[in-house]
């Protein structure tokens, strides 16, 4: 046997000491816990309308006969009061008038009145009837409008073209308009909006709204009627992180439901090297507390393990296969023996 073979054999043998070794230290490398599934989301729903935000819109659909009532004042909303008499003489021109807190308007000759409530006809009798019973005039002719609208307002935040403060010039109003006022959702907007309610005192109810079945498909009964002090909150798409042994590691969006296999294919699948087994979610909860939990894809694709749904910010860490890891070295070690020994031979 010449050096040369003496040599090629002395390295494979270290080749194949050091893959035993590998494989020693890869199978004794720690694990992160197995995930437990309760409260993990595994039986969790779509984001979609829930029931009870179902039932809600319903109930909102009983103030949708106001939509066509007239305008009915109230505080902070501005009235312009003209009297063709006094207008005739030159005693005065138009009025404006704000409505106070307590929907009280102060008219000269006249005295407060309480307008709130009240639409512009039924404030323009009430003018008249009082210039009469004032002795103020004996036929009075009294135009009133409303110049500014500010007592019904509707806040539109998030993800939206044009988000802010919108006062409407009607009774109440609907989802879908308040969303039209405010540009509508961004791209970057998810699936979802809220209509948060203040009731009394510091109470407060959020209706959950699935955006795609209202703006595409036009589902009337995800179209609440808004009134004053309303807000719409849309939200950002959720994202989650994917990295570690995939081909296309990154952040990614998703507009509604997202799960943990379909999550692999937004991020090109697997790498050879990857474990399937060991695919760590890491997820941080409200109190910032991060949670680290083992899934292993193969029993979830073998539908042995659920198909969990992720939620804004889970971070997904393929690891690789030690196994896999150890025979790539040991084969990119005997390709180097190989080439090594070919360029001696030569």
């Amino acid at each position: 046997m010449n050096k040369k073979t003496s040599g090629l054999g002395r390295a494979c043998a270290l080749a194949l000491a050091s893959m035993a070794w590998l494989q020693g230290c890869a199978s004794s490398s720690s694990q992160y816990p197995a995930a437990n599934l309760l409260g993990l989301g595994s039986g969790e729903p779509a984001f979609f309308s829930d029931e009870s935000s179902l039932q809600q819109v319903m109930a909102t659909q009983e103030l949708l006969a106001l939509q066509k009532n007239e305008y009915q004042v109230g505080p902070d909303d501005v009235v312009e009061v003209s009297i063709f008499e006094w207008e005739a003489n030159d005693q005065t021109k138009t009025l404006q008038l704000r409505v106070s807190e307590t929907g009280v308007i102060s008219l000269p000759a006249v005295g407060a009145l309480n307008v709130d409530g009240k639409s512009v006809q039924e404030i323009q009798r009430l003018i008249e009837q009082e210039l009469i019973a004032q002795n103020v005039l004996q036929a009075p002719r009294v135009g009133v409008w409303v110049s500014e609208f500010r007592s019904r307002q509707i806040s539109v935040i998030g993800s939206v073209n044009q988000p802010g403060t919108y006062a409407i010039h009607q009774n109440v109003s609907t989802l879908l308009d308040m969303l039209t006022l405010a540009g509508g959702p961004q791209d970057s907007a998810g699936g979802l909006a809220y209509v948060i309610r203040r009731g009394k005192g510091r109470s407060e109810s959020r209706i959950l709204i699935d955006l795609d079945e209202l703006l595409e498909k036009g589902a009337a009964n995800l179209n609440p009627v808004l009134s004053a002090g309303d807000v719409v909150y849309v939200p950002k798409a959720p994202l989650i992180y994917v990295y570690g042994e995939v081909k296309q590691a990154g952040a990614f969006t998703f507009r509604k439901q997202l799960r943990a296999l379909e999550s692999m294919a937004l991020a090109g699948g697997f790498t050879d090297l990857a474990d399937r087994r060991a695919v760590s979610l890491i997820r941080r909860a409200e109190t910032g507390q991060e949670s680290v939990y083992q899934l292993d894809m193969g029993r979830i694709e073998r539908g042995e393990m659920p198909n969990i749904y992720l939620r804004d910010g889970d971070v997904l860490h393929v690891r690789a296969s030690g196994s896999k890891m150890v025979w790539t070295e040991f084969m990119n070690f005997i390709r180097g023996i190989f080439t090594f020994s070919y360029s001696l031979n030569r």
